[in-house]
């Protein structure tokens, strides 16, 4: 098995754990995690070469930057919004922001869509938990910006693709809202 598949199995578990731990209170957390954890799962199958799905992959992580990280960022944030806390808004935020998502980036080839999605939500995530003062969110949020900049300026180091710290930020920042939801 090689690094790849490793880190997004690795990132499936943990986006796993987080969506069990907070599916009483927190719906689109859930959502969040559980569109991460299948964008992890398709990931884990293709760079493993058990089951290479590279389309299926690329479009559910597509979904994972517009979708699943601006619900995880809502969660957080915004702990108490009906997005967050009833199933009915998340999904229908999902809903919209999925649909958006395949209209701009897919039918309109506006390739940095999804991007400037995670990017949006990453920074919406830090500058609400350094208004709160909340060290767990701030990490977190933290973690997942350095991931997208990781992924985005292409960094490499020893046998590391940008790919991979991309996949390690974003379980360090799950790992960190997983704990984060222990005190909530």
């Amino acid at each position: 098995m090689n690094l790849q598949a490793l880190f997004d199995g690795i990132l499936a578990a943990v986006a796993l754990w987080v969506a069990v731990r907070s599916a009483h209170h927190w719906p689109a957390l859930r959502l969040a995690c559980l569109i991460l954890g299948t964008a992890a799962v398709l990931g884990t199958l293709r760079f493993s070469g058990v089951l290479p799905l590279p389309a299926m992959h690329q479009f559910v992580s597509l979904l994972g930057a517009g979708v699943g990280l601006p619900l995880l960022a809502i969660s957080v944030a915004l702990p108490t919004s009906a997005v967050a806390q009833q199933r009915r808004y998340a999904w229908i935020f999902a809903v919209i922001a999925a649909v958006m998502c395949i209209l701009v980036a897919m039918v309109a080839q506006v390739k940095l869509w999804p991007s400037v999605c995670a990017l949006t939500a990453a920074l919406f995530m830090l500058v609400t938990a350094l208004r709160r003062r909340d060290g767990l969110a701030l990490a977190a949020g933290a973690s997942i910006l350095a991931a997208l900049i990781a992924f985005a300026t292409k960094l490499t180091a020893l046998t590391l693709v940008p790919g991979d710290f991309l996949h390690m930020g974003l379980t360090v920042g799950l790992l960190l809202v997983g704990r984060w939801v222990r005190y909530r």
